[in-house]
């Protein structure tokens, strides 16, 4: 979802993305060098490779017209001032105006290919048909890695102590539930779905306290709710991140064990927590499409890192972390950098798997995952 702080993220970073959401339920007229140490796993003693240049690349220019009627995943974005959705394809080659018209202040959720998209509570195709509506609000809903349904967890009752519930829907469907009677709800904590997948059959949950802290995590089978793993987190850590892959295979698990220590992400088997690697000082947000790279926020800045070899693809210091979405099934990102005026607007740069990285022409709007 867009948001002042947006909250859809396979990332959970507590009081930093899920505070203060609130939605708007709003429907389209239709149509119209400080570099991070970093270490992989303690049998690897390779050394992590340069960081490509940071220079920033000039803005790209994208078309007015309508979005060509093509396959294949894209960004939406809105541009200051506007009230209609814009896309473009995560390499850059297609790029064009959607028809439905959104208002400048709307929430809206992109699936993993940029359509069907939801604002409020409707879902609405690329040319701005609604398709129906969903069971919760955007800031509850993560989509399936193929963009096919949502996933959420949600209390049996709205009242603190009570158990959760992970549910699925499709579109225009009530919502099903996959699991229930694990964790419990309370006014200041924080659940969210971090991986939901059909294919790999996994689905990942994971419970926040207040501050930087991930407290419980659960590793379900989709098909048929039974827990394969749970993890029930240290509580001496002063700040711990999680992040899970889209399919649910991998997790990374960022941990800062004392005020001013070090923060060390490890990555590992979902199913299994075998440890997989390890990179210090960075704080991973997530994983690419295909696994292979990770996105994580650094002091002043933002890196992507081939987590295997270690080596950092990509890096910027020209502002915070600012969100990520990850091409399905690929190695392209869009990463966000920086808040303008602290609202949702930021510079948004598509990244190649090999670093090369190319901006949007203006600060835009953007469903980033956190």
């Amino acid at each position: 979802m867009i948001g002042t702080l947006v909250c859809v993220t396979r990332v959970v970073v507590l009081v930093f993305v899920m505070a203060a959401c609130a939605p708007v339920s709003t429907t389209p007229s239709v149509p119209v060098s400080s570099m991070p140490a970093v270490t992989v796993a303690p049998s690897d003693t390779r050394i992590p490779s340069a960081v490509p240049s940071q220079n920033t690349p000039s803005r790209i220019a994208i078309a007015d017209s309508p979005l060509p009627s093509t396959s294949g995943a894209y960004v939406l974005f809105q541009l200051p001032g506007e009230s209609r959705l814009r896309a473009i394809s995560f390499g850059a080659e297609q790029s064009g105006v959607l028809s439905a018209q959104v208002p400048a202040n709307a929430v809206w959720s992109q699936s993993p290919y940029g359509a069907p998209y939801i604002v409020g509570t409707t879902s609405y195709d690329r040319d701005g048909r609604a398709l129906g509506t969903v069971p919760w609000p955007v800031d509850r809903i993560t989509w399936s890695s193929e963009g096919r349904f949502m996933c959420a967890v949600v209390p049996e009752r709205p009242t603190t102590g009570a158990t959760l519930r992970l549910e699925r829907a499709f579109i225009g469907e009530a919502a099903r539930i996959v699991a229930s009677g694990f964790g419990t709800y309370g006014d200041n904590a924080s659940q969210r779905v971090l991986a939901c997948d059909e294919a790999a059959d996994r689905a990942v949950v994971a419970v926040f306290g207040q501050g930087l802290y991930a407290g419980r995590l659960w590793v379900f089978r989709l098909s048929t709710g039974a827990i394969i793993r749970s993890v029930d987190y240290d509580a001496r850590a002063v700040g711990r991140w999680v992040a899970a892959s889209a399919d649910g295979s991998l997790l990374a698990e960022t941990e800062q064990l004392s005020a001013g220590a070090p923060r060390m992400a490890t990555i590992r088997s979902a199913d299994d927590g075998a440890i997989l690697a390890s990179l210090g000082d960075v704080i991973v947000q997530g994983f690419s499409g295909d696994n292979s790279l990770v996105v994580a926020s650094i002091a002043g800045g933002t890196t992507v890192i081939d987590w295997k070899s270690a080596r950092r693809v990509w890096v910027n210091t020209a502002g915070s972390y600012g969100g990520f979405l990850a091409e399905p099934a690929g190695r392209r990102l869009a990463v966000g950098v920086g808040f303008i005026g602290g609202s949702d607007q930021r510079d948004v740069y598509l990244i190649a798997a090999d670093g090369k990285a190319l901006l949007l022409p203006t600060v835009a709007r953007v469903d980033l995952h956190y």
